[in-house]
């Protein structure tokens, strides 16, 4: 008798997408269905994870962030039928939900060093659907540079959130308004940049001396000057909400997950 492939669900305690997700699956009983894995054991993660939560279906990439727990609930249930109207806004929701995606396609200005072939198979729900995954890819890759033109600032306003939340687990916890000002300075901002979109010199730019994005950065310094205490606040907000469900953390635990120090 054959068996429908296992779905798994590759997730980060701390995300906020993977916590409503989560909190989905919990609340509706279907956890069991479904393996949830931990993406901070790094190497035990099979195969290219470029975002949380990230699905497969099988060895087969299923779905991305954005992803609702009404699809994973379709998909354990076996009536999933995606309509996927437009595949390039599709992969661009994509692409804005990755923080790695994302922060390669700013540092280069340019969305096709993000042409991700699994970030186009995700976004397009590629086993539920018979969308054209090449195609996309080709289109992102040819139009990238206008395609980052278009969503320049978009792109700027989740790289600025990105920046302050991990500021804010550097800090501990403790980053206040004060202490993020001091860091906004556009060297700070490139060095946190060139970290988070490489993977050792994979993804850099090759020379990154003059072929980085310097005047996307200045942008990204401006919204962080502007609306960096904002963005902190809904970072703890959002962090204390995470960590502060003690019904979450300890469902994680049993799975594994180490959370606490």
């Amino acid at each position: 008798m054959l068996h429908a492939p296992k779905i798994r669900v590759y997730v980060h305690a701390t995300c906020y997408s993977s916590y409503s997700l989560v909190k989905y699956l919990i609340g509706k009983g279907l956890t069991g269905g479904i393996n949830i894995v931990d993406v901070s054991r790094a190497s035990e993660v099979d195969g290219a994870i470029l975002s949380v939560p990230w699905v497969k279906l099988g060895s087969t990439v299923a779905a991305a962030d954005p992803v609702s727990g009404e699809e994973v609930e379709a998909m354990i249930q076996g009536s999933y039928t995606p309509n996927i109207r437009d595949p390039l806004e599709s992969f661009i929701k994509t692409l804005l939900a990755s923080s790695y995606a994302s922060s390669i396609a700013f540092l280069h200005g340019d969305l096709g060093y993000a042409a991700f072939r699994e970030l186009a198979e995700a976004s397009l729900r590629a086993p539920f659907t018979n969308q054209d995954v090449t195609g996309l890819v080709e289109t992102v890759k040819r139009d990238g540079k206008g395609l980052y033109e278009e969503l320049e600032f978009k792109l700027a306003k989740v790289i600025a959130i990105n920046y302050v939340r991990d500021l804010y687990w550097a800090s501990g916890g403790t980053l206040d308004s004060e202490g993020l000002e001091r860091r906004v300075d556009e060297t700070s901002i490139l060095a946190w940049l060139i970290a988070k979109a490489g993977v050792g010199r994979v993804g850099l730019p090759g020379n990154p001396l003059v072929a980085i994005n310097r005047e996307g950065v200045k942008l990204l310094s401006s919204i962080l000057e502007s609306e960096g205490s904002k963005i902190l606040a809904g970072v703890r907000r959002e962090q204390e909400a995470i960590l502060g469900d003690v019904a979450y953390i300890s469902f994680l635990e049993v799975l594994g997950f180490r959370i606490k120090a």
